[in-house]
């Protein structure tokens, strides 16, 4: 028992060492922005119930949402990997990682039609579960696809040494990444329902809030790629 623990802290280590990275600051903060600005909009232009169309500003600031997301997320993932790719190159590995993601994008979305209405405390909490179980045995190859030189296209040799990685990621993601992601989800349907005079700090503490649950989840992902790197 004392040694399964000592891992399990061992692996959260690694994971959040990187995280103090000086040349983590700009990118954290441009996130910070993307991500409270866009929700904020997004929630203040949520379609009401039996709308047959999207408003013009809730597709933008969506679009925007992911478009920086993306981008700033394998930048990011590059950083912490210790890439020897430079952190903002559009390059082959920087495509092939956002075909993935988007890939990724479409699970999450299949998990929440599977498990039912997202509002749902219990459906959410369960498409989140669902989601990590799928996506955590392939956690290093999509780390390696953003940042391994030459390109990592091949996933055999990154889903190896399971056992050092896969029960350790999946235990902190779940125990982590998955009530966060519950409170942020929660704070938006709050919002889009209507929070008064509480919606202004509400949003503002969310942004935040996203950043951590994106960071959390990145620094995971890389302690597992960095396992398996090494073995």
């Amino acid at each position: 028992m004392m040694r399964a623990a000592a891992g399990l802290l061992a692996f959260l280590r690694e994971a959040a060492a990187p995280l103090f990275s000086r040349r983590l600051l700009v990118p954290v903060l441009l996130l910070t922005i993307l991500l409270t600005a866009s929700n904020i909009v997004i929630v203040r232009n949520a379609p009401q119930p039996g709308a047959t169309a999207l408003p013009p500003l809730f597709i933008a600031a969506a679009v925007a949402r992911v478009a920086g997301l993306l981008v700033l997320a394998i930048g990011i993932t590059r950083i912490l990997a210790a890439s020897p790719r430079p952190a903002w190159m559009p390059d082959g590995a920087f495509w092939l990682s956002v075909v993935a993601t988007i890939l990724l994008f479409a699970v999450s979305a299949l998990t929440g039609a599977v498990t039912g209405n997202p509002t749902d405390a219990l459906g959410f909490v369960v498409s989140d579960i669902l989601f990590i179980l799928i996506v955590a045995p392939f956690a290093p190859w999509l780390v390696a696809l953003a940042a391994e030189k030459p390109l990592a296209w091949r996933p055999g040799p990154w889903l190896r040494k399971w056992q050092m990685w896969l029960p350790q990621l999946i235990f902190w993601s779940l125990l982590l990444v998955t009530p966060l992601a519950f409170v942020h989800a929660s704070i938006d349907n709050a919002a889009i329902r209507g929070l008064g005079d509480r919606f202004w700090p509400a949003m503002l503490f969310d942004g935040p809030l996203s950043v951590v649950v994106a960071l959390v989840g990145l620094a995971l992902n890389n302690a597992a790629y960095r396992r398996v790197a090494r073995s």
